[in-house]
């Protein structure tokens, strides 16, 4: 309920600190621009679905897969950061006669090699671009905020678990069978390096596309960024969003990406287009994510 407060706060700051109404803000937009947006969105599923299965050394159906990931979009909801997602998976591979310990290793190593890409991404597009932050420009200020507000969750988070024993042996049950067999299964995928290169590609793919996305969301708002500095604004601001503990990031993710953004671009108007682009991302697919997730309940495939 926070986070859909939140996200309501920065819709209305739109709407009455800048000339677009929010009620109004996909009626008001470029809709050629706007309907490139949805499509690069939806590229971000068959990519997911690729960076998914190229873990999978195992035999998964493509269409099983393609489900899971689009149900991801419904799950992540009622999940922080990317639990839900990592939880769909690993149950729909454990549904699939796959062991415990090499399903959850699967996802495991899907993830480490995400936030390795992620961070690859980031630096090549921070290089590519020159950027270097302003320090007169208050847009520091809302990042500096974002930053601390996320440092202290993270450490609030830290000591809940150094003083209660029930929620540390939770989060390591949780945790280590995710993280502890991940380098052996790379190892493992090393021998087969043809599957490992799919996950590979379809992790980048999907950072490409929702920066694509998002690119197209700020020129359908008017905007005429250069595609690297969009990129360095998304993936910063993501991987600095999603370390506040709010389902999809809500909240965090808007106020870092739309700050960055600005810096990044030095456009006046950057929560109308990030707003846009969470539109799409976020709420557009659940409707979608929930069908899928009844299809495979019904399939018993989770």
């Amino acid at each position: 309920m926070t986070a859909v407060l939140v996200f309501a706060a920065l819709v209305y700051l739109q709407g009455t600190q800048s000339s677009v109404d929010p009620v109004h803000l996909v009626e008001g937009v470029d809709q050629g621009w706007m309907l490139l947006a949805v499509l690069a969105a939806a590229a971000s599923y068959p990519a997911a679905t690729m960076g998914f299965l190229g873990f999978v050394p195992e035999r998964i159906g493509f269409g099983r897969a393609s489900l899971a990931q689009l149900a991801g979009s419904f799950v992540r909801l009622v999940a922080p950061g990317g639990f839900g997602g990592v939880a769909l998976n690993t149950r729909l591979l454990l549904r699939a006669g796959i062991a415990p310990g090499p399903a959850a290793s699967s996802v495991g190593a899907g993830a480490l090699i995400g936030l390795v890409l992620h961070l690859g991404q980031l630096a090549f597009f921070l290089w590519l671009t020159g950027f270097r932050p302003d320090h007169r420009s208050s847009d520091n200020t809302i990042i500096g905020w974002v930053l601390i507000a996320s440092l202290a969750v993270l450490v609030l988070l830290v000591l809940a678990l150094l003083v209660s024993p029930t929620l540390r042996r939770w989060a390591l049950r949780k945790l280590v069978p995710l993280t502890e067999g991940a380098l052996s299964r790379l190892w493992q995928l090393a021998r087969h390096p043809r599957h490992l290169a799919v996950g590979v590609i379809g992790q980048v793919l999907i950072s490409m596309a929702l920066v694509s996305s998002l690119y197209c969301c700020v020129r359908a708002t008017g905007g005429h960024p250069s595609f690297a500095t969009v990129a360095v604004a998304y993936l910063l601001g993501n991987a600095i969003g999603s370390a506040v503990p709010t389902p999809a990031g809500f909240g965090g993710v808007e106020l870092a990406t739309a700050a960055l953004l600005a810096e990044t671009t030095g456009l006046g108007n950057t929560i109308g287009p990030v707003v846009l682009f969470r539109i799409i991302t976020v709420l557009l697919p659940v409707l979608p994510g929930w069908l899928a997730f009844g299809i495979l309940q019904r399939n018993k495939a989770l």
